[in-house]
């Protein structure tokens, strides 16, 4: 449901913010997901922002650790890692799963296991798509496969999102000096 979802949306948003908020809806209310964030890459700052999400524990993605950089030590998290790794990571068990950081929070909110889901264009991860169940163990193999599908499809959705939008740019602008052209000049 949620990859039919997706694919459907991908066919009529031409906008990446959109695109985000809707796949975490999509992610929640169609596929069952009891929390489900979206964050895009800064390579500048060496962080994830998160764009959107949907679902219980807003106030659990905004403690999330964001940094890009290991060394940050507990402000670096699995997300960070499936950035680096560029393969997506699973946590089957969220209370007894050493390397989740707010173990004790998930559990609060009813979050026992989760996978982070790296977008990848043109060979580079730009983003991070998070869901988590309130089932232990609920990411199987074949769960996975259709996963794995859906960040494809998102990450293809952003790949022509941002295609477009420079193909829009260019048949106004100039490439070399930014300065509009006379296209633009003659519609103004």
């Amino acid at each position: 449901a949620v990859l039919s979802g997706v694919n459907t949306l991908i066919v009529h948003v031409h906008d990446r913010d959109e695109l985000f908020e809707q796949a975490c809806r999509i992610a929640v209310e169609a596929g069952g997901f009891s929390l489900a964030w979206l964050a895009v890459v800064d390579r500048s700052a060496m962080q994830l922002k998160p764009v959107a999400w949907k679902g219980t524990g807003q106030d659990y993605v905004e403690r999330i650790p964001f940094s890009l950089n290991e060394a940050d030590g507990e402000k670096f998290g699995l997300a960070a890692r499936a950035v680096l790794d560029k393969r997506p990571i699973v946590g089957d068990d969220l209370e007894h799963d050493p390397r989740v950081v707010l173990r004790r929070d998930a559990v609060e909110r009813n979050l026992h296991s989760m996978v982070m889901l790296p977008l990848v264009v043109s060979d580079m991860v730009v983003g991070v798509l998070a869901l988590y169940a309130n089932e232990i163990g609920f990411f199987s193999e074949s769960e996975m496969k259709l996963l794995l599908e859906l960040a494809g499809d998102i990450s293809f959705a952003l790949d022509h999102i941002e295609k477009a939008d420079k193909l829009n740019y260019l048949a106004y602008y100039d490439e070399l000096t930014g300065l509009a052209n006379r296209s633009l000049f003659l519609e103004r």
